[in-house]
């Protein structure tokens, strides 16, 4: 399937990125690794978070996780599962396209389930934001100090109504114990008309259908958030870790007749299996 002209530029950048990982595969460019092999971890989490994002109304599920990793390719659920302590991974399939000690460039794709009007009795009278694969070309910079730098582009690859989003994060990291690892971040995130007028908007249409006034916001910042996690190793093969993060609207989301919570609680509990 032909993408369409504004979808190109990522899939070129994304070539590009992939040219830069060979490269840093060179031996005189970057350290020897160790002959690729086999890692995953499966396991629960228990998550806590609002029904969509604006909503005052909260819910609380258990999902399953699953994690596998050979050599530069990983395929995840859930970020929290990943095998090495200090390691992080894309939810999705992902790929290193540069992969050093204190460098990662990522580019993964997964499966973005849109939202169901029926999922909040908000949403009822709004239309269905369909399901799409939003792909992420992500770079992660580790300092020796604990402290990490990132920043990604995550666009909607089919075109649909996912639009595009950017974030970039600070983050700073340490080890409590020798099994016990800590850290904390603060991130922000803007989004492109298309992503604000799916998921912040509200057309004519939809006015009449649902009640809710008429509303078509612009690109923007969509929000901040901080965050905090715990890591445990529980043993050669089992290890727990805990997350809680707080999010404030910002930008074109503020006005939206969506928005019924400007600021968000989230928290998430999770065990796994390493094999």
């Amino acid at each position: 399937m032909a993408l369409s002209a504004p979808f190109r530029p990522w899939w070129l950048a994304a070539a590009a990125l992939c040219s830069a990982g060979v490269q840093a595969a060179d031996p005189e460019s970057a350290p020897t690794k160790a002959t690729p092999r086999w890692e995953g971890a499966v396991g629960v989490s228990v998550l806590y978070s609002p029904t969509y994002l604006g909503s005052s109304d909260y819910r609380t599920r258990a999902v399953p996780g699953l994690f596998l990793r050979y050599g530069r390719f990983a395929l995840t659920t859930a970020s929290g599962f990943v095998t090495r302590s200090h390691d992080e991974v894309n939810r999705g399939v992902s790929a290193d396209l540069v992969q050093r000690d204190n460098l990662r460039v990522t580019l993964s794709a997964r499966l973005d389930g849109g939202r169901d009007p029926d999922s909040d009795d908000f949403l009822r009278g709004l239309d269905r934001i369909r399901p799409t694969v939003r792909a992420r070309l992500s770079a992660l910079r580790r300092f020796d100090n604990g402290w990490r730098l990132g920043a990604a582009l995550s666009p909607d690859v089919l075109g649909r109504d996912g639009g595009m989003l950017a974030d970039a994060s600070v983050g700073y990291e340490w080890l409590l114990m020798p099994q016990l690892r800590a850290n904390a971040a603060v991130g922000i995130t803007a989004a492109d008309r298309r992503y604000m007028r799916s998921y912040f908007g509200v057309s004519a249409a939809e006015s009449v259908r649902s009640g809710h006034a008429q509303y078509a916001p612009g690109a923007g910042l969509r929000d901040v958030g901080a965050s905090f996690g715990l890591r445990a190793d529980l043993g050669p093969h089992w290890v727990g870790y805990a997350n809680a993060g707080v999010q404030r609207l910002l930008g074109p989301t503020l006005d939206s007749p969506l928005t019924r919570g400007r600021s968000g609680w989230s928290g998430s509990v999770g065990l796994a299996w390493r094999f």
